[in-house]
């Protein structure tokens, strides 16, 4: 699930909490009924049950030069810019699919880093300059999602001094 998604999940999440929340405390005015306690419910959600960990684990680090397509201000394609990219690339994944996750990474290291080399190749200068490169991020996740294993990879994360530059 990209990040976005998980953006607008969490989003109605806390909507729909704070709805039943603020649903919870007016009602007990509007009737006679007992009427279920806020705290009845919060001890249902189990907030004293620990988070489940999980663990970042480094793919590689990437210097990949690519040429970077863009189009003019009437949409027509211009010739590319060669860019460089630098950055480390990692996978989240549950503490129980670590090791074999880190198994997977040793087994298919030649095709995850053609994977990666032709998804960054494939990019435009305007999927570059999101400062956050969600696109890319996203088109890496599904890329070696399959590799890793569907299930196991929860999301991809890119060190913070990530960046590129024109060559």
């Amino acid at each position: 699930m990209n990040q976005k998604n998980q953006h607008h999940r969490f989003r109605y999440g806390i909507v729909g909490l704070l709805t039943l929340l603020s649903a919870a405390l007016l009602l007990p005015g509007c009737r006679g009924e007992d009427v279920a306690k806020l705290e009845d419910y919060l001890e249902e959600l189990e907030f004293d049950r620990p988070l489940e960990s999980v663990k970042e684990i480094e793919v590689n680090s990437y210097r990949i030069p690519c040429a970077a397509r863009h189009h003019d201000a009437a949409g027509r394609d211009v010739p590319p810019i060669w860019v460089q990219l630098k950055f480390k690339l990692f996978v989240v994944v549950a503490e129980e699919h670590e090791k074999a996750v880190e198994a997977s990474i040793k087994r298919h290291r030649g095709m995850l880093d053609d994977t990666v080399l032709t998804i960054c190749r494939r990019s435009t200068i305007d999927q570059l300059q999101d400062i956050r490169w969600t696109t890319l991020k996203s088109r890496l996740l599904d890329g070696i999602r399959p590799l890793l294993g569907e299930e196991r990879v929860r999301q991809i994360a890119i060190n913070s001094s990530a960046h590129w530059k024109p060559i």
